[in-house]
């Protein structure tokens, strides 16, 4: 069966009307779409404007998503992401543990490295993808019915095993589907975000506020990037990125293609800025030039060969190149503490 390619918006506004309609007994689904967005922006699509996509990569981003989110939240301790029995998170949890001990510090981290205990962590994590959100992920709410507009589904059950899976190991994404998530990216992050925090309160019965969680399940964490405080500064000249001023005590490090449009904790995309830079750009897009001289600094293996973050080049390109071609003509970018000009393609 041949499909029509479908128009930006509407892929959008299908994705919003399947979450929104839909209960939820566990954030999984929301992971898979804002893994699925990921992963739009940083790949080529097809001629016909198809993408095949691994199963193990998304997995892998599902992971890199709660990561974060499995620390203890002040004193109501690890956030409830399903409604009962034991969760992705707590896997996600219990391995973390073991490689933050190893020296591990992200996800990204522990997949370069091919620790073991990641390895089986992956493994055991895209196997729950593909019996339940993969599964589900299409199905409309209160029926069997399947509207499988964003991939073919039918070979995905929740009875599936790893045999199974191996089998399939891919979705392909239908034509226009890609590009239609790409474009829509901002929107789309927004809205998955809101109902993922209010998912959060909703699970856990607390009285929690909407904006302090979507800080904290979204937020970069910070600490884990205070180990490219001293080497960046040396890569730097002891300058500021953005404004070559020489850097304070304080240096702050920060994602040039923003944490929030992309989250991609690699050294080809961070950079030490004084404080006036890194809060004046905030989450703010800035100009190619940047993005540019971030990625053609030398020596970035030996930032990464010395803290064991990894150098993510290719992804921070690729995911550059994407959000910039789902910007419209016009759109402002940040240039320096102040200053904006308009986007041109």
């Amino acid at each position: 069966m041949s499909f029509v390619a479908l128009d930006p918006l509407d892929v959008a506004s299908r994705v919003v009307q399947l979450l929104e309609a839909g209960r939820r007994n566990s954030t999984y689904k929301l992971a898979t779409v804002m893994a699925l967005v990921d992963i739009s922006v940083e790949n080529t699509a097809a001629p016909d404007g198809s993408l095949m996509v691994p199963v193990d990569e998304i997995a892998h981003r599902i992971i890199g998503y709660y990561w974060n989110q499995v620390r203890s939240f002040h004193r109501h301790g690890r956030l409830a992401q399903v409604v009962r029995g034991r969760s992705v998170p707590d896997r996600i949890a219990d391995a973390r543990d073991i490689l933050l001990r190893d020296g591990l510090r992200t996800a990204e981290a522990a997949r370069e490295a091919c620790h073991p205990v990641y390895q089986r962590l992956l493994r055991s994590v895209r196997l729950t993808v593909a019996q339940q959100p993969l599964t589900h992920l299409q199905t409309v709410p209160h029926s069997r019915t399947r509207d499988e507009f964003l991939f073919d589904a039918s070979g995905f059950h929740k009875k599936m095993t790893v045999e199974d899976l191996d089998r399939i190991a891919v979705i392909v994404l239908r034509p226009g589907v890609p590009d239609g998530l790409r474009r829509t990216s901002t929107l789309l992050r927004t809205f998955v975000r809101s109902l993922w925090a209010h998912d959060v309160i909703d699970l856990n019965r607390a009285e929690l506020d909407a904006e302090d969680i979507d800080g904290f399940l979204f937020g970069a964490d910070r600490t884990a990037l205070r180990a490219l405080v001293d080497p960046l500064r040396d890569l730097q000249s002891d300058r500021c990125f953005y404004c070559d001023n020489r850097l304070p005590a304080e240096v702050h490090i920060d994602h040039v293609v923003p944490w929030s449009m992309i989250p991609i904790d690699g050294v080809a995309n961070l950079v030490a800025a004084d404080a006036r830079c890194n809060l004046d750009k905030s989450a703010s897009i800035p100009i190619r030039e940047h993005v540019t001289r971030a990625l053609e600094r030398d020596s970035l293996s030996d930032v990464s060969a010395v803290t064991r973050i990894p150098v993510l080049h290719e992804r921070t390109a690729s995911a550059a190149q994407g959000v910039y071609a789902a910007l419209p003509a016009g759109s402002m970018l940040w240039r320096s503490s102040g200053a904006y000009q308009p986007y041109s393609p």
